[in-house]
């Protein structure tokens, strides 16, 4: 069985961006869940897994760009990818500002910057539309399902904050 590194990284990218959304949106729905030891296990390491998220989705674009010999001098590369740079733009400025120096320097600003994860949450899932057209399989439907799934939490979470 050959193993399809560029997925591999593109569902692992996956899980961990997930992981760093679940804590703060599941208690939308599930409020029961604020002690749950899971949850404070990611809270705890939120930082460390959106680096690991960051690193990758970088990991799988370079692959992405290297498997399909993509012409970088091409400007219809920049139009049928522009979903995933999008995204390796929002999560490099999540990635850099990730640290104790930002939080400081930014204040007040740091949270509303990395409120652009959630502008990434609806491009991934663009990402998704464009880049498997057609082509959906088993875990194509689950990484929608995740996307979506998450995109109601943090969507509940909105109106519940705004009632």
């Amino acid at each position: 069985m050959v193993v399809n590194n560029q997925l591999v990284t593109d569902y692992l990218a996956l899980i961990a961006y997930i992981a760093t959304l679940l804590p703060s949106n599941s208690i939308a729905v599930f409020s029961s869940w604020k002690k749950a030891d899971w949850r404070v296990f990611l809270l705890r390491n939120r930082r460390n897994i959106g680096l690991i998220c960051f690193a990758l989705s970088i990991i799988h674009g370079v692959l992405t760009l290297r498997v399909r010999n993509v012409d970088m001098l091409n400007i219809n590369t920049y139009v049928n990818y522009f979903t995933g740079f999008s995204c390796i733009l929002i999560f490099t400025i999540l990635a850099v500002t990730s640290n104790n120096w930002s939080i400081r320097k930014l204040g007040k600003n740091w949270k509303k910057l990395h409120s652009l994860t959630y502008v990434a949450l609806i491009v991934l899932i663009l990402h998704l539309l464009v880049v498997n057209q057609g082509e959906w399989n088993w875990y194509t439907w689950c990484a929608f399902i995740a996307l979506s799934s998450m995109t109601c939490m943090w969507l509940l979470r909105l109106l519940r904050r705004y009632r």
